[in-house]
């Protein structure tokens, strides 16, 4: 732990951690101009509808307002999109990912509209114009369109090639839920194999014998394809926490964190199976370590740090011994704890920047390894531990890669257990990229304390449509097993 924190400053709230961390990419309306261009956009569309509704579609204020929505999809289009969705979810307006609290509020007869006709998404392409604007607002007004397909056969009559219409839209997780199931369970499928073969891999080096990596690399392989899917099946692995066998879950944990990160970061295939067997053969240098050294629960002896110490190139010379035909894993082993500054061990010969994967897989041990609980200390809350990493950047840890691990785990990442502010309990089972600080949780514990017969799913971006403020929001991350929560991953 002493690479994890280098001083005593005041650590970043969880607002200046979302707000550093969330790239533009993911949150598109994230700044003042860009987000003035989506709120034009819900504007514009209900100001048509209520002018088509009240004057005949010559007059001029229905001509303005017709032409001004158009004009307000097109300067969506010139920031880079070549189609935009308005969202309906649960009652709240979105357009593309980005809540619009005030509009779900304002434009309450909008939002009912679109829903009493079947009406979960309404996408606007390329080359959307005054025409097509005018069909949409006729398509809402017209009484007697009910469903979602008398309102396809509307708009294909008045020719709105640019307007698409969808029942239900992708911020509903029902609609992926069976593809989700299998793949949550394709992936624990891979990480038991994952763990088996670790184990056997201990073993082995613990008797000096030659281990097979084959096996090791397909296991990659299918961890990568799941990766590819679905991400979250895949991350939300990570929230597996075995005391028993620590080394183990730990490795994998390090592994699917690491191909998840290098992902993020742009990694192609081939690159991303090598840095998740990097991952896995990272920390093999501890079997030559004593047991009673490594689990010493107080203070080290210098003699004794030394010792732990030499693990990196103790891995180093094993993985050099079987000879691998791919020297990063062997090349990790030596360099994960050099730390970003160098001023880690083993001391480089030469100031050389440690390599990228050495960076990933430094910053994937050190969050794993806070956030379980271990026999001699207690597990660090991970935003408390994203917290730590971030005031380490630019010393321990490389500052690109740091703010990308946030970003992708968010403040508070998948299997976090949390306390919403009507003070019932939820695990945080999903990350909205687009707001770090709201995910998506299913509450298991009401506000009374008693436990739900079953979990209730709740976006923390949605809108109370009396208030126009967010419905809930957290109050605190807690340990799981404060909470009497024995398998955070049966909720991911």
């Amino acid at each position: 732990m002493s690479d994890l924190a280098d001083n005593e400053q005041r650590l970043e709230t969880a607002e200046e951690m979302a707000l550093e961390a969330t790239p533009a990419a993911r949150a598109p309306f994230n700044t003042a101009k860009r987000l003035e261009k989506a709120r034009t956009v819900a504007r514009t569309l209900a100001v048509a509808q209520n002018n088509a509704a009240l004057y005949p579609s010559s007059h001029p204020l229905v001509v303005r307002s017709m032409q001004e929505f158009a004009d307000a999809v097109s300067a969506i289009m010139e920031i880079g999109f070549e189609e935009v969705t308005i969202n309906v979810y649960k009652s709240t307006l979105f357009i593309e990912n980005q809540v619009l609290p005030e509009e779900s509020v304002t434009y309450r007869k909008l939002i009912g509209d679109l829903l009493a006709r079947g009406i979960s998404a309404l996408t606007l392409s390329f080359g959307f114009a005054a025409a097509d604007a005018a069909a949409v607002a006729g398509m809402l007004n017209e009484p007697d369109i009910a469903t979602i397909d008398q309102a396809r056969a509307y708009l294909d009559g008045h020719g709105a090639a640019s307007v698409e219409l969808a029942e239900t839209t992708d911020l509903d997780d029902a609609v992926r839920e069976a593809e989700e199931r299998e793949n949550k369970a394709r992936g624990r499928e891979a990480y038991d194999t994952g763990v088996s073969l670790m184990r056997d891999v201990e073993t082995q080096a613990k008797l000096g014998k030659v281990f097979e990596v084959q096996p090791l690399q397909q296991m990659v392989s299918a961890l990568l394809d799941t990766l590819f899917k679905d991400p979250a099946a895949i991350l939300g692995l990570t929230a597996i926490k075995s005391h028993d066998d620590y080394t183990l879950n730990h490795s994998l944990n390090v592994c699917i964190l690491s191909i998840s990160l290098g992902a993020s970061l742009g990694l192609d295939a081939e690159t991303l199976r090598s840095l998740g067997l990097s991952a896995l053969l990272y920390d093999l240098g501890k079997v030559r370590i004593p047991e009673d050294i490594l689990n010493k629960e107080g203070p080290l002896t210098a003699d004794e740090w030394a010792i732990v110490k030499s693990h990196t190139t103790e891995g180093a010379d094993l993985l050099k011994r079987i000879q691998l035909v791919d020297q990063m894993p062997m090349v990790v082993a030596y360099e994960h704890h050099q730390r970003h500054d160098l001023q880690g061990y083993p001391a480089p010969a030469e100031p050389q920047e440690q390599h990228l994967f050495s960076k990933i897989v430094a910053l994937c041990d050190a969050y794993d390894a806070m956030t379980t609980r271990r026999p001699f200390r207690r597990e660090i809350r991970p935003d408390k531990a994203l917290a730590v990493l971030m005031q380490g950047r630019n010393k321990a840890y490389d500052p690109s890669v740091t703010k990308a691990l946030v970003a992708m785990l968010g403040i508070y990442p998948m299997g976090a257990v949390v306390t919403l502010d009507d003070d019932s309990t939820a695990i945080v089972f999903r990350v909205n990229r687009d707001d770090l600080l709201r995910p998506r949780v299913k509450r298991v514990i009401g506000p009374a304390g008693r436990w739900l017969q079953q979990p209730e799913t709740v976006d923390l971006r949605l809108i109370d449509p009396e208030t126009g403020t967010y419905d809930r929001a957290i109050v605190e991350c807690i340990p799981a097993a404060d909470a009497g929560i024995d398998d955070v991953w049966q909720y991911l």
